[in-house]
Order: structure tokens, then sequence, then C-alpha cells
């Protein structure tokens, strides 16, 4: 199947399946009109789908490499879900994470949320830190 017959594909009310031909390979059709890559494997008795990426920015070629590479990860005993998992995993911000700018301002970051604080409120924040540690009773 050449990729003009994969382009001229029309979205449905349901998502739906094209076959190119290559064992284990379909792009699926949503009804919104994406076309994402995907590829079906089997590892240890349990059927996995995975996914190569979209159409057409992701050619069939494109497609079809990756899926000779997540097939070899699979006969040499690795799961490639586990790479994936892993790279998105170091991708990751910090769970928490701390900044001061320049001109006084504090930065908090807990799990990819940022809290914003003004200069005046960080002087207040540091007031109260401050406080509790030098052994006054904490504050309300």
């Amino acid at each position: 199947m050449d990729e003009s017959a994969l382009l001229a594909a029309e979205p449905r009310a349901k998502p739906y399946k094209i076959f190119p031909g290559a064992r284990g390979i379909y792009l699926q059709i949503q009804p919104n009109g994406g076309k994402y890559w995907r590829y079906r494997i089997r590892r240890n008795g349990i059927n996995t789908t995975l996914s190569l990426g979209t159409f057409p920015e992701t050619p069939i070629s494109a497609a079809l490499i990756e899926r000779d590479r997540l097939l070899a990860q699979a006969r040499a005993g690795l799961n490639p879900s586990d790479e994936r998992r892993a790279i998105r995993e170091a991708a990751k911000p910090p769970a928490f994470a701390v900044a001061l700018s320049e001109r006084g301002a504090l930065s908090i970051t807990i799990d990819g949320r940022p809290l914003h604080l003004s200069p005046a409120q960080t002087e207040a924040v540091r007031a109260v830190l401050l406080t509790e540690v030098e052994g006054d009773a904490p504050c309300p």
C-alpha cells in the first residue's frame, strides 16, 4: 500500500485500522482525523500495542524501522515499553524545586506545578521560617 492511499483515508464515526501489509503494523484512523501508526507485539503471551508516531509526519518507512527496532528488543528479552517509560521519567522535571530570582521572588515547583511568590510574599515566608528555626512558637 502506498502513502497516497493512506493520505486519502477519511475519518469515520468510529476509529478503524488500515493494514499496509507489513507484519504487526497498522494505521489507526481516529474520528477527529488523526492517523497513528501502531505496532501490535506479543511478548510472553501478552499482546501489547505500541505507538510508532503520527502519519504523515512519520512515513511508513520510518514506522517500519521503528517496528524492527522494537521487535529486536522484544526478541532480546527486553520490554520495549520499559525503555520508553525510562526516557519519559528521565525527562520529567524534579518533583520539588525551589528558585530565587535576582529581584528576590521565590518560585516553588511541586510535581510540575509552579507557585510564584512576589518579593514581599517571599520575605514573609522567610520571616516565618526564621522565627521557627530560632525556637519561637509556630504561627497558627
